[in-house]
């Protein structure tokens, strides 16, 4: 469900021309992910939802310079995640990029689908590092790319690599150990 349609183009510029009815189709189609995405960072309902309408009135703010070329989600991911760490930054919460030395791979969407423990995952996600939980989201639980990842949190791929890896470990001892 990644993947942006072509309508979305035709939805942006009526939009972008004042269709309240174009926007209201932009929010439909993408509310849900977004809330989604920004309460798995914040773990709040209510932080989520203001978060969730900050998103998109930045997004509305801006449409006119979104470059139709490029995927509208990824773009409206961007500016979720811009919004995410503002949201921790006025209130002092930690996200900063953890020593990178000792990564450890380990096939944790397969982990996932065995088990089927997405109770216990969640649980999981929610005491690791929030940029930790955002790589997991945004990579399993989202389907983005590598870059698609390093356009939206602007950081190098290897670091989503490395920390997405670390993360991984961390999850399935977490899981493991409950």
């Amino acid at each position: 469900m990644k993947h942006d349609t072509e309508n979305i183009k035709t939805l942006i510029q009526e939009a972008c021309k004042g269709s309240e009815n174009a926007c209201q189709k932009i929010l439909n189609l993408y509310k849900g992910r977004i809330f989604s995405y920004i309460y798995r960072m914040v773990r709040n309902y209510h932080d989520a939802e203001d978060l969730t309408f900050d998103t998109f009135i930045k997004c509305f703010n801006a449409l006119s310079s979104f470059d139709v070329s490029r995927p509208f989600s990824t773009w409206l991911f961007t500016i979720a995640h811009n919004v995410t760490i503002d949201f921790f930054r006025k209130s002092k919460q930690e996200y900063e990029y953890l020593d990178e030395r000792h990564a450890v791979y380990d096939d944790f969407v397969e982990e996932y689908k065995k088990k089927k423990k997405t109770e216990k995952i969640d649980q999981a996600l929610a005491k690791i590092a929030p940029l930790d939980r955002e790589l997991v989201t945004l990579f399993h639980r989202e389907e983005y790319s590598y870059q698609e990842i390093s356009e939206i949190l602007s950081i190098p791929i290897s670091t989503i690599k490395t920390r997405l890896h670390r993360a991984r470990k961390k999850l399935k001892d977490l899981v493991h150990n409950d």
